[in-house]
């Protein structure tokens, strides 16, 4: 019997914590739309309270503003396939081989080979387009992965290649490299065996 009335006493302070827990939500709900009061003292400083003060105006609160922002843009990097073939190439990697990276390139005469390899191979009606300091310059279709660029001249580049669908959707796109082309000086005054 003791045990049973211990059961029931336990059991009747566990309700009365969970009405406890609901007072005090619902008492905190209606402070949030309990009133606010502006007034300005004598210095001209502006006061707000949630209790009235001599001279003081109600102050109507509007809805809080809120925001909700848009989803995401995810990276596509396939697309469905253009033709009614059950065969779809989904892109493992696009290399650029040559130049390499960090390549020095001396006396171009402003012409550029370059050479990438996408893996599988382009699917048809695919093609690579190739990004010179972030300006599109040429497109290979099919099976080609030899570009020659020309009017490259000194200084540092930037070059990147991107596989794009025949509706020019991008679905791939390499790792940009950097390169340099040097040109030959015969009026270098550092050099020490030059003419003076």
């Amino acid at each position: 019997m003791a045990f049973w009335i211990h059961h029931v006493q336990a059991s009747y302070a566990c309700t009365m914590m969970r009405v406890f827990i609901l007072l005090l939500g619902l008492l905190v709900a209606v402070g949030a739309l309990a009133e606010v009061f502006r007034w300005v003292d004598e210095e001209g400083v502006i006061h707000f309270s949630d209790r009235p003060h001599e001279g003081a105006e109600i102050v109507t609160l509007l809805e809080a503003q809120t925001f909700s922002a848009p989803a995401a843009p995810s990276r596509r990097k396939k697309a469905e396939p253009e033709t009614d073939s059950d065969e779809f190439v989904d892109y493992k990697g696009l290399r650029i081989i040559s130049p390499g990276q960090d390549e020095v390139l001396w006396n171009t005469g402003g012409t550029v080979n370059v050479q990438v390899d996408p893996e599988p191979q382009l699917q048809a009606g695919h093609s690579v387009q190739l990004f010179l300091d972030g300006q599109m310059v040429n497109a290979l279709a099919g099976g080609q992965r030899n570009f020659q660029l020309t009017e490259v001249f000194r200084g540092t580049h930037s070059l990147r290649a991107e596989i794009h669908d025949a509706n020019g959707t991008g679905l791939f796109q390499s790792t940009a490299i950097t390169f340099t082309v040097q040109q030959t000086s015969v009026q270098n005054p550092n050099n020490p065996t030059g003419p003076r």
